[in-house]
């Protein structure tokens, strides 16, 4: 019950529906009411703040902020010896009408791709998977498997962690099989740090694999209808948007 309470509080405090229901209290406001100046307020304030969010600039200081803390594996050889690949879940939807790889989300995709690449030079690692179903056919982590061994990763060096609900119990699950061992973490960029003091809460310190920048440095000229408000933009402001609230739920866990 207390984390679909969680779920349901994170989504509604994500940029677009907050803002999206500021609109609608101002509509209401507007409509049905006398209060004629806070309901302008609000509508200014509702459509400057999707507005802004959904600037290319906005988006990407906030984004390039999260990801940049922890640099990614450049530069991969044996001599690295990593026990444990933990590759964290992120979502998919079992379609049986679709090969595994699309019916894995586009992040389960970049991080699935960073696990290979370690993997391959790692081929005595065991892949740790993880993330519950959330009462689809199949749990993310199952599809997480068949994805790997498709890319000839054998059944026998892959763990499955079915029942996972979210990065603490990821973090916590994790903790207990890697233990004494050398292990890699690889998840978002974004999400990287969080999900390191997570580890580091039970313990563990994993060496971090980021992958997924969505904030990447650009050396040439920007293209100007680049500038343009858009939903990508958002996008990426909504992924950072959700690192900082996931911040806040851990400052608030500690003070009680």
């Amino acid at each position: 019950m207390s984390f679909l309470l969680k779920k349901w509080i994170g989504g509604l405090l994500m940029p677009l529906p907050l803002f999206l229901s500021l609109f609608l209290i101002a509509l209401i406001l507007l409509f049905f009411t006398r209060k004629q100046k806070i309901a302008k307020l609000l509508l200014v304030c509702s459509f400057t703040f999707i507005f802004v969010l959904s600037l290319m600039p906005v988006a990407e200081k906030m984004t390039h902020a999260l990801e940049r803390k922890h640099l990614p594996i450049l530069q991969l050889d044996s001599n690295q010896a990593f026990d444990y690949i933990l590759l964290l879940g992120s979502g998919g939807i079992a379609d049986p009408s679709l090969p595994v790889n699309s019916q894995l989300s586009t992040v389960a995709n970049n991080r699935f791709m960073e696990a290979l690449r370690l993997y391959q030079s790692n081929p005595n690692a065991t892949l740790v998977v993880s993330g519950s179903g959330f009462g689809d056919l199949k749990s993310h982590a199952q599809m997480l498997q068949e994805l790997a061994v498709i890319m000839g990763i054998a059944v026998e060096n892959i763990i499955r962690l079915d029942k996972s609900l979210d990065t603490d119990d990821e973090a916590k699950k994790m903790s207990e099989i890697i233990r004494g061992k050398k292990s890699v973490l690889v998840t978002s960029a974004s999400h990287m740090d969080r999900a390191l003091n997570l580890f580091y809460k039970y313990g563990t310190a994993p060496i971090a694999a980021p992958t997924h920048f969505r904030a990447k440095n650009r050396i040439g000229e920007i293209p100007s209808y680049y500038y343009i408000p858009s939903a990508y933009q958002l996008d990426k402001t909504r992924a950072a948007w959700h690192e900082y609230l996931g911040r806040l739920q851990s400052w608030i866990k500690r003070l009680f």
